[in-house]
């Protein structure tokens, strides 16, 4: 007994992407110690961790679509792992507040720079006719390097977003013309 041709391509297709969705998933499972990088050293890792597991969806989401979508996970990364580190490594060595002003925010600034400059230089790889790996990228860079900034709450975040912007704009402006 042989399954018509039309069930045999959709049961094909839904094991095709099944497999997809499985590797996506393993790949993206990889990242579940940065989830834990906040408890360390934060009193409320709640959203820290929320983000964290945004990122874990996001990355599987990403890999599992591929083409410029799953182009985007690896610059995105490189790129919000500076917003990531540079917070939780201040904020583990020191307190960094002086005469009552606390300066927290301003490394959430400089990190949300330096991973908007290394998303600035990926971006001529992910040229495409949408920019969809550029977004991509963004996103995962965004969610990565909030686990670290979030830990300031809402103001590190800020920070964090308008450094991306200032850091990846001009070298995007630039490529553009």
């Amino acid at each position: 007994m042989s399954l018509p041709e039309a069930a045999f391509l959709d049961r094909a297709r839904r094991s095709y992407e099944l497999g997809r969705l499985d590797r996506g998933l393993r790949q993206a499972l990889l990242l579940t110690p940065v989830l834990f990088l906040p408890v360390a050293c934060c009193v409320d890792p709640a959203w820290n961790v929320a983000c964290g597991m945004g990122l874990v969806a996001v990355v599987a989401f990403c890999l599992w679509r591929g083409l410029e979508w799953g182009r985007g996970v690896l610059p995105g990364l490189a790129s919000g792992a500076v917003p990531l580190i540079v917070p939780l490594a201040v904020h583990a060595t020191s307190h960094a507040c002086q005469g009552g002003r606390c300066l927290m925010s301003a490394w959430c600034l400089f990190a949300g720079v330096g991973g908007g400059l290394v998303l600035g230089l990926f971006a001529g790889r992910l040229r495409s006719a949408g920019g969809t790996g550029l977004v991509a990228a963004g996103l995962v860079a965004g969610l990565l390097g909030s686990v670290g900034c979030l830990a300031y709450g809402l103001v590190g975040l800020a920070g964090l977003s308008a450094g991306m912007a200032a850091g990846a704009l001009p070298i995007l402006v630039l490529r553009r013309a």
